[in-house]
């Protein structure tokens, strides 16, 4: 019994499972793995599966063993997955750290995590801090993918090296290690297991339900962080519901995104709300639409302004496209799902005032309420509170932190550290984290009416501060703000402190692309109080 429970969830066996019961769907890549020395743009099943059992033989030879935990930082492309899947095969802990996370945090999560080896890539591995140290100091062993880096081990070494024996974890052990989005400060490592990461999170999204599901016949595009839990219930749902075609991309940049595209048009779409805004420029420009095939978007990880679904929705030409938004979180997986229709979205946010609904609870599966900040007591459906969650999906704690775990989990439930209002019929509707509410307004809501009357590439951060206004800080293309637009954008809305203008590449964001808001406030706001507490971000 408890081999077959192994052989079901642990993400180590997953891919052999899937090849051995003939799974033939192919993969489509926007540029080669970087562990492929065949440089492969098209892959099966066959191919992952035979990848993880040469990786796992790669680590091995490397001295990893049952229990060591193997870091992996490089760029971000789907490999993260398969490297990750090896280390777990022999009974390694994986800890996935975006490509993207800043020097200090990336330091930070190798202290803690205390690696046996760290997989990076060239460009990661030379970069130096003040002190001369390099990323090779916070592990015991360092291997590098691509080229030769002093003292750290290189994969053509390894290569061909001997495949060892499965070490598969049972599903109560802890799987696999990722990190929160880090908006607030060092990111928290998660831990996971593999009853919960596969055997709960990935569960609802495996069944055959279109239209909001994968259909047969769907061409699939993804834009992920491969380091991210998401990515690892997503490949899990896409060899369960076996859509026609699936392509893994690394990059939105438009120039990578527009040919690709043509060639295979895709009818699902699941990206980043950062990359719906880089891809925001093929929407609007019918020459170089690549959207028309498109019968559903899905954005997951943050919220998504209103003017970037419309255009999208509009840049379809399917007779019924929707927009999936789901709410949830790396803790917990999905909480809520709500759709987006084309009617809909072309109503301008001024026209449809109030909060963004985010859906309503799985049913059996999630509970939702919405309590008091001070007593944890619930409050009336249509005042706004905390958002507590109970779901069976719940991860088992952070990494060598309890006190920021028990911080959160109150008992089965969890503090989502959002405050929210929930409807009469259920829905729950998102004001703003806790850390950055001001009572009687939504600072999300208002940067999404702000985002709809500023031109492209505009994009609104509202810094709550205690005893004042919310300090706009408005990313531009150039640096400049054209202050009629923007009085005409602010009519009619509660008071906004003058505005900091910046470059839209000057804005610090995370491995998932959200604005690091606290340290725009470090950059402009000079030590100002902010009104929420910040105990539960």
């Amino acid at each position: 019994m408890r081999n077959r429970q192994l052989w079901k969830y642990d993400i180590g066996l997953f891919f052999d499972r899937r090849a051995e019961q003939g799974a033939s769907m192919l993969f489509r890549l926007d540029r080669p793995l970087d562990i492929d020395p065949i440089g492969r743009t098209v892959i099966d099943v066959a191919d992952m599966a035979e990848f993880v059992r040469r990786l796992s033989g790669v680590l091995h030879a490397a001295g990893v063993r049952s229990g060591d935990r193997v870091a992996v930082f490089k760029a971000n492309h789907f490999d993260c997955v398969l490297l990750a899947a090896a280390a777990s095969r022999i009974g390694a802990i994986p800890v996935m750290l975006s490509g993207l996370l800043p020097d200090d945090a990336v330091r930070a999560l190798l202290r803690r995590a205390e690696p046996k080896l760290l997989v990076s890539d060239h460009q990661r591995l030379t970069r130096e801090a003040e002190d001369g140290s390099t990323l090779s100091s916070f592990a015991e062993q360092t291997l590098c993918l691509d080229k030769e880096v002093p003292d750290a081990l290189s994969l053509a070494e390894f290569d061909g090296a001997a495949e060892p024996a499965p070490v598969p974890r049972g599903n109560g052990e802890l799987m696999m290690l990722t990190h929160t989005s880090g908006t607030t400060g060092v990111p928290k490592l998660i831990m996971y297991t593999p009853a919960k990461l596969q055997g709960q999170m990935a569960r609802l999204e495996c069944r055959h339900l279109p239209p909001i599901t994968y259909r047969r016949d769907d061409s699939v595009a993804v834009f992920m962080p491969y380091v991210h839990a998401r990515a690892f219930t997503w490949i899990y749902s896409v060899l369960t519901l076996s859509p026609a075609k699936v392509l893994l991309m690394s990059d939105s940049d438009p120039e990578v995104v527009q040919p690709l595209f043509r060639e295979h048009p895709p009818t699902v779409i699941e990206a980043l709300p950062i990359d719906y805004a880089r891809l925001e420029e093929l929407a609007l420009d019918s020459r170089r639409n690549v959207f028309s095939s498109v019968r559903m978007f899905a954005s997951t990880f943050d919220a998504v302004y209103w003017s970037t679904i419309r255009t999208f929705l509009n840049a379809s030409r399917h007779r019924f496209p929707v927009w999936r938004y789901g709410y949830g979180q790396s803790e917990t997986g999905g909480l809520g799902m709500t759709f987006i229709t084309r009617r809909t979205a072309n109503r301008r946010r001024d026209q449809k005032p109030g909060p963004r609904v985010v859906g309503r609870p799985m049913p059996t599966f999630v509970q939702i309420k919405v309590v008091d900040p001070q007593t944890f007591r619930p409050v009336p459906n249509g005042r706004p509170g905390l958002v507590f969650a109970r779901t069976k999906a719940r991860c088992v704690g952070y990494y060598r932190e309890p006190e920021r775990w028990n911080e959160k989990a109150v008992g089965e439930w969890w503090n989502t550290g959002d405050i929210g209002i929930k409807t009469r019929t259920g829905s729950v509707k998102l004001l703003d984290r806790e850390v950055n509410h001001v009572p009687g307004m939504s600072c999300l809501e208002l940067e999404d009416v702000l985002v709809d009357h500023l031109p492209e590439r505009h994009d609104v951060a509202l810094l709550a501060v205690s005893g004042g206004p919310p300090v706009p800080v408005v990313a531009t293309p150039d640096g400049r703000l054209d202050r009629e637009r923007w009085r005409r954008a602010t009519r009619g809305l509660p008071e906004l402190a003058e505005p900091i203008v910046v470059g839209f590449d000057e804005v610090p964001r995370t491995g998932t692309g959200k604005i690091r808001r606290e340290e725009l406030r470090r950059r402009y706001l000079d030590g100002a109080e902010r009104p929420g507490t910040g105990r539960w971000t």
